[in-house]
């Protein structure tokens, strides 16, 4: 008798496993599912007339899409911009990687193409980031005029804004 419930059961069990949907494969990053929305408006830092605003869309797999649009710059002038963990409050740079304060680059300087003006002072930029950004640490978007020193700790910029998380 326990033999034959035993046999029941598995034979149930195989039954009900359908065979024609294997494990879903994702080979490309636009596959994966939104995990969140980002935002910053971006507002001008003392007399500097530059502003933008930033929306990032962050899926699961480590990718994030990002576009963020500069009004108010000098016309045909190159800016710099990239997201920082700190708010616009925060002015001195991190210490080094792992430090629990202080302004910390996001990713990679070649994540975040220069925008260019236009005549009208106006740009954009549309990067895939490689990364995920953390629900409980707070970032900032920066803008500064375009230097050859690719390296920019984050102070000092000619614009700031604090990102805002929002579910997918």
């Amino acid at each position: 008798m326990q033999k034959t419930l035993v046999l029941l059961l598995v034979s149930t069990a195989l039954a009900a496993c359908d065979k024609s949907n294997p494990a879903e494969v994702r080979t490309e990053g636009t596959s994966f599912p939104l995990r969140a929305n980002w935002s910053a408006t971006v507002a001008p830092v003392g007399s500097n007339t530059v502003g933008a605003t930033l929306a990032v869309k962050q899926y699961f797999g480590f990718r994030m899409d990002a576009a963020i649009t500069m009004t108010g710059g000098a016309a045909t002038k190159g800016y710099q911009w990239r997201i920082f963990r700190g708010d616009c409050a925060t002015s001195t740079p991190a210490a080094n990687n792992t430090s629990p304060t202080g302004l910390l680059l996001f990713a990679t300087v070649q994540s975040y193409p220069d925008i260019v003006a236009d005549a009208s002072g106006g740009g954009t930029s549309t990067p895939v980031i490689a990364g995920a950004l953390d629900s409980l640490t707070v970032y900032s978007v920066r803008i500064r005029l375009a230097q050859t020193a690719q390296n920019w700790n984050g102070t000092s910029p000619v614009a700031c804004g604090n990102l805002q998380r929002a579910g997918p």
